[in-house]
């Protein structure tokens, strides 16, 4: 029958239903990693902290330089450098010899 919307109103309905499950299933997102009593993140350890994102940024681009990667997160008690065990030691080398 021509003026029939019954099936697109039915497949609508069913779509807004389907969204709203998945929605509900997947819509949290994500939480983020919670630290430890010793302030690390998961497997990264903090290597330095220091109280602004600039001064944080210098010390990233100093370790980029000596091809150490770390990463940067902000803490209660400033920003934290990050890094993976396996880089963590020579990310501590890097800035002490500063």
């Amino acid at each position: 029958m021509v003026g029939d919307i019954t099936p697109i109103l039915l497949a609508i309905s069913l779509l807004i239903l389907l969204a709203g499950v998945l929605r509900y299933t997947f819509g949290r997102g994500p939480t983020g990693a919670l630290p430890d009593e010793n302030g690390d993140l998961g497997l990264l350890e903090t290597v330095a902290t220091v109280p602004t994102r600039e001064a944080a940024d210098v010390l990233v681009a100093k370790l980029a330089r000596e091809k150490v990667r770390v990463t940067v997160s902000r803490g209660e008690d400033g920003w934290r450098l990050l890094a993976f065990p396996a880089d963590a030691a020579d990310a501590r080398v890097v800035l002490h010899s500063m």
